[in-house]
């Protein structure tokens, strides 16, 4: 399962790696995510344990903020612990991370959904990443 989650995580973050684009929907009027970027968040967003934000919440700066940081930092992070043979202490890098933030991108290497969820709230992440966070690597949000 390790392998195969790993590859849906990946996957999923290199959909999400820029920012997508709202469009206007012609019944409401209103700036909408299209149907294949509102799944891809929510795939993103899932994969990540974030369980408390959905690609239509009233936050979009939140909504971009959180797909982008898990799609960029966090999966550049688990493709190291992935090169590194799943070897936490052979990423120099990782030697700096908060406890919490180190348990987190391992349980997304080991791809725990139930363990990712958990780390996602030992973190704060589960409501999303707001604008102007500190980085995850230091800890839990504020």
């Amino acid at each position: 399962m390790s392998a195969l989650f790993r590859e849906q995580l990946l996957a999923a973050a290199g959909q999400a790696a820029f920012p997508v684009e709202r469009t206007l929907d012609p019944a409401t009027g209103e700036e909408v995510f299209d149907a294949a970027s509102e799944a891809t968040l929510a795939q993103v967003f899932s994969l990540f344990g974030i369980t408390a934000l959905t690609p239509q919440d009233e936050d979009v700066d939140k909504v971009i903020n959180t797909a982008c940081t898990l799609a960029t930092e966090v999966a550049a992070h688990v493709q190291g612990l992935i090169a590194a043979g799943g070897a936490l202490d052979m990423l120099e890098e990782a030697g700096d991370w908060h406890p919490a933030y180190r348990a987190y991108i391992s349980a997304l290497w080991q791809g725990e959904r139930d363990e990712v969820a958990r780390c996602a709230q030992e973190l704060k992440l589960s409501a999303g990443i707001p604008n102007g966070s500190l980085p995850l690597e230091a800890g839990p949000l504020a």
